[in-house]
């Protein structure tokens, strides 16, 4: 088994990455607005050409969201 260039076998590593990262308690569950609105950013950033502004990919992905809730 090779050892990671730090010189700590892998396992030990891991241990030591998760002992420094702060528990927040449980993850939030996922809703269907934000299960829509990660469909439609994913939609919107395979379809630009050039680079995007980030707040107008979120606003335009809420917008797409809240239009498939409207039902």
């Amino acid at each position: 088994m090779k050892k990671p260039l730090a010189g700590l076998p892998l396992e030990e590593e891991a241990k030591q990455f998760t002992a420094k990262k702060k528990y927040n308690g449980p993850p939030k569950p996922m809703t269907s607005r934000i299960y829509l609105m990660g469909m439609a950013m994913n939609a919107l950033l395979s379809r630009s050409t050039g680079p995007v502004r980030r707040e107008e990919i979120k606003r335009e992905a809420e917008d797409w969201a809240d239009f498939m809730l409207e039902d």
